[in-house]
C-alpha cells in the first residue's frame, strides 16, 4: 500500500542516517525517532493520506501506541527521509510482515508533498530500504498495492522495479466508493533494473 496523492506523495549521522541520491539529489534516510512518531502519527491520522491504506479489517488509521509498537516490533523495518538540509522527514518508507516463514514482506510509503524534497527522493528512500530488508532479512519475495485511481503510487512502483502481478476489484473503499488495488511483487533481481524513466520530484 502506498500514498501519493496531490496532498501526500508513505539526523543522527553516526546513528544510522545515511545520505542518497548522487546525481538524482541529496536526500537522507534514517531510523525513525521518538521525535518522528508525532510526524507519522499525524500523517497516518489524515483523511487526506490514510484513505489510501488499509492496515488490517479495514482499519485506516494507526494511533500512536500501535504507531509506536511497530517501531519497536521487529516485525516491521521503517524509515523516515527528507531533503538534504531540512530536519523534518518528508515521508516514510517501510516494509512489513518481514518474519515470515517463507522470506517475505510487504512494502508501503507515504510522502507529504507540502515538505521539502528533491528530485527522485520517494524512488531513491524506497530502493534503499528495499535493498536493505532484502539482503539483512534474506527476503525471497515482497509484496505491495496501490489503488487503482492512484497513478503516482503505481509509477513509483513500476519505477522501483515491481511487477505487476494483478488485480483485486471492488476491495477497497475511500469517501463511500469502491476501488480495486494493483497487486505487485518484487524479486531481488528486480531491484536492480528499478531506474525507470526520468520524473521530476517522486
Amino acid at each position: 500500500m502506498s500514498s501519493q496523492g496531490p496532498s501526500v506523495e508513505p539526523a543522527h549521522q553516526t546513528d544510522g542516517s545515511r545520505q542518497t541520491g548522487g546525481e538524482s539529489g541529496s536526500c537522507w534516510l534514517r531510523e525513525p525517532d521518538g521525535n518522528d512518531v508525532s510526524d507519522i502519527a499525524a500523517w497516518l491520522a489524515d483523511p487526506d493520506i490514510n484513505r489510501w491504506f488499509d492496515f488490517g479489517q479495514g482499519r485506516q488509521a494507526l494511533p500512536v501506541l500501535a504507531l509506536r509498537l511497530m517501531m519497536q516490533s521487529g516485525r516491521h523495518r521503517l524509515r523516515v527521509f527528507g531533503s538534504q538540509g531540512h530536519n523534518v522527514p518528508s515521508g516514510l518508507v517501510a516494509v512489513s510482515d518481514l518474519t515470515h516463514a517463507f522470506g517475505t514482506g510487504s512494502f508501503w510509503v507515504l510522502r507529504d508533498s507540502r515538505r521539502p524534497a528533491c528530485t527522485d527522493m520517494t524512488l531513491l528512500a524506497s530502493m534503499e530500504i528495499l535493498r536493505d530488508a532484502l539482503e539483512t532479512h534474506q527476503l525471497h519475495s515482497i509484496t505491495a498495492w496501490a489503488v487503482d485511481s492512484n497513478v503516482r503510487s503505481r509509477r513509483l512502483l513500476e519505477r522501483i522495479g515491481f511487477r505487476l502481478i494483478g488485480l483485486q476489484r471492488d476491495c477497497h473503499v475511500m469517501h463511500g466508493s469502491r476501488f480495486g488495488r494493483v497487486l505487485y511483487d518484487l524479486l531481488p533481481a528486480d531491484l536492480s533494473n528499478g531506474s525507470g524513466s526520468a520524473g521530476n520530484r517522486a
